[in-house]
């Protein structure tokens, strides 16, 4: 392999860390995170997501522009002070908004799509899923995450802890 390819592969690879030397985050008037990275002049809007969103919600937490060009890797959120942290920490719990389920009232099928009737913290939903199967994801043994098809995202934070009705509505598609 040519120093020229390789020179271009090691800067692929790089990962650019954002750090509170390096970076300087706001809020607009209007509720937009701004951040000031590197040698930029100005703040501009960025957009941040989780690298590992159940794991490690709080590390590795990717910054990108309006354009979806990856600025950078926020390693951990801690790391920040306490007005940059709640900012940060703020954006990612409105993008990654997911309301608990307490319980299942009903789960009709027809053709491999369903329909849920849950209780939440935030009163009763009814969601349509396209292919159950496909949208509930298992994380570890006692979590799931059910992904309705408007791509909202509901989560079951303890299988084992739903009324044994819940869970028998739910049993077969886990």
């Amino acid at each position: 392999m040519e120093t020229k390819e390789l020179t271009a592969i090691q800067q692929i690879a790089e990962i650019n860390y954002i750090t509170p030397e390096n970076s300087s985050f706001k809020l607009t008037k209007n509720g937009f995170v701004v951040a000031k990275i590197g040698n930029a002049e100005d703040f501009s809007r960025v957009f941040l997501s989780r690298a590992f969103p159940h794991d490690l919600p709080d590390e590795f937490i990717s910054v990108s522009d309006s354009e979806q060009n990856e600025l950078g890797i926020i390693r951990s959120v801690g790391d920040f002070d306490d007005e940059s942290a709640k900012i940060i920490k703020a954006e990612l719990e409105r993008k990654y908004f997911s309301a608990k389920i307490l319980k299942i009232v009903n789960v009709e099928e027809k053709f491999g799509n369903s329909t849920w009737t849950v209780e939440t913290p935030q009163g009763m939903r009814v969601m349509s899923l396209k292919d159950t199967f496909k949208s509930i994801i298992r994380i570890g043994e006692d979590r799931a995450v059910v992904i309705d098809e408007d791509a909202n995202r509901y989560e079951i934070e303890s299988l084992s802890k739903l009324d044994k009705a819940s869970f028998r509505r739910i049993e077969l598609y886990l």
